[in-house]
């Protein structure tokens, strides 16, 4: 057994839900041991080897980092330390910058030049930790500890912008572009994660980090971009994993758009396939494959049809391993539409989605799965409109895929409201704060 922490991504339950079918699509054994809103501690019956650890990070849209856990704390030892107001234990603030986990990050550094980072995330509803404080003088504390063990020089780099999230909070924790250009994941360089949630502490040394800086150079270099139809390539990732496919499967993406998502499947090392029934957005996801294909040097695996979804059958003749999409939700609202409006949108959605349901099994592997976002408009009058579910799937063969199942989650976990997950989810919220069409995510196979 071997137990990993990870940063979650903004839409945190969703990003667990993805870490989760990520392993288990890979014969892993899971189990959720704890989390917060910033990070997740999750137990598998087997130890990854850096380039497991590598090539899953790579893949995984909804986590920005992956560290071992090495150490694990009660969390009243360090808000006893480092209170957020009041008084401070002088016994417990000497325990905690003991930091007896950095013999295990760092062994035999005599003569040499460490640079270190420790990143500290909170547990995100009702903080009772300085966590500013904490960083700065644990920081020093090891960079002490390194050079009393032997250690020509040891420096850190600290972040304390607000937090992007929440402008009131301040921000401990590196970003993965800064983990990059500092080398932190070559020792003996390091970058330690602090991750507190309600009831512990847990110490990580990181693996693998999310490399945000190629991310944007494809998205933005690609020579075909329309804001308006892209969908994120973390989410396209996110769909991937929850659709179960893996390197050598091949996708079908039935409403490919400029063919974001088939490009991540592409570096993936997935074939893929793409159909769009507007024809110059079918022309630009070629030109964006074969621009990516010129950039890594290899000749992709893909084609692109102009087509309507909801004719498959006459358009794919092999079975594909998996479907992800993000199909057409709707209008581009500038501002909230009247419910009226919506209500005729989400009719006409609906329709659309259930016609391409009822034939998008003749063409999907038998245990194939279907993943896929759905639209969530906000109308002028502060509601929010959903797809039906059972209204979705009326006629078709397919069942939802439950996200977060019971037994991946530990049943004594007992977290706050606000930190609840709750198991066995029909959908995902991923949504950002001000959008008038948001999303959720399904997944679905055959009954």
């Amino acid at each position: 057994m071997k137990e990993y922490m990870f940063a979650l991504g903004k839409n945190w339950i969703l990003s667990i839900a993805e870490l989760v079918a990520y392993l288990e699509n890979r014969a892993m054994r899971v189990r959720v041991m704890d989390h917060s809103k910033y990070v997740v501690v999750v137990r598998v019956d087997q130890e990854m080897d850096d380039e497991a650890v590598a090539e899953m990070q790579s893949s995984l849209g909804g986590c920005f980092k992956t560290a071992e856990v090495i150490a694990s704390y009660d969390c009243r030892l360090f808000a006893r330390a480092y209170p957020v107001r009041g008084s401070f234990s002088k016994r417990e603030r000497t325990e905690v910058l003991a930091a007896p986990w950095a013999d295990h990050v760092w062994k035999n550094i005599a003569g040499k030049r460490v640079n270190f980072g420790i990143s500290t995330y909170p547990v995100g509803e009702n903080d009772s930790i300085d966590i500013v404080r904490l960083t700065r003088n644990l920081s020093e504390a090891v960079k002490q500890k390194l050079l009393d063990a032997g250690a020509k020089r040891a420096s850190y780099y600290l972040y304390e912008e607000p937090d992007r999230r929440n402008p009131n909070r301040p921000n401990t924790a590196l970003w993965p572009q800064t983990i990059a250009k500092h080398n932190l994941l070559h020792p003996p360089n390091a970058e330690v994660l602090v991750g507190i949630t309600d009831s512990r502490i847990y110490i990580g040394r990181t693996l693998s980090v999310y490399d945000s800086v190629l991310q944007q150079y494809r998205d933005e270099a690609r020579p075909y971009v329309s804001a308006e139809i892209s969908t994120s390539p973390k989410m396209c990732r996110t769909l991937l994993n929850l659709a179960g496919v893996r390197p050598g499967c091949t996708v079908l993406d039935p409403f490919c758009g400029t063919g974001t998502l088939l490009m991540e499947a592409a570096l993936l090392g997935m074939r893929c396939i793409g159909v769009e029934i507007d024809g110059d957005a079918a022309r630009g996801a070629r030109s964006n494959l074969k621009w990516l294909g010129a950039e890594m040097e290899e000749v992709l695996d893909f084609e692109i049809i102009k087509g309507d979804a909801r004719q498959l059958p006459e358009i794919i003749h092999d079975r594909v391993d998996a479907i992800a999409t993000e199909p057409h939700l709707g209008p581009v609202y500038v501002e909230p539409p009247t419910r009226e409006q919506v209500q005729q949108t989400i009719r006409e959605l609906t329709e659309l989605y259930n016609e391409f349901l009822k034939v998008a099994p003749l063409v999907l592997g038998d245990s194939g799965r279907i993943a896929m976002t759905l639209p969530v408009i906000n109308s002028e009058d502060g509601q929010s409109h959903r797809i039906d579910i059972t209204k979705l799937l009326r006629g078709t063969e397919l069942m939802v895929y439950p996200l977060l199942p019971k037994d991946v989650l530990r049943p004594v976990l007992k977290k706050p409201k606000a930190l609840a997950l709750k198991p066995e989810r029909q959908t995902l919220p991923e949504r950002k704060r001000g959008q008038v069409v948001q999303r959720e995510v399904i997944v679905l196979g055959r009954g």
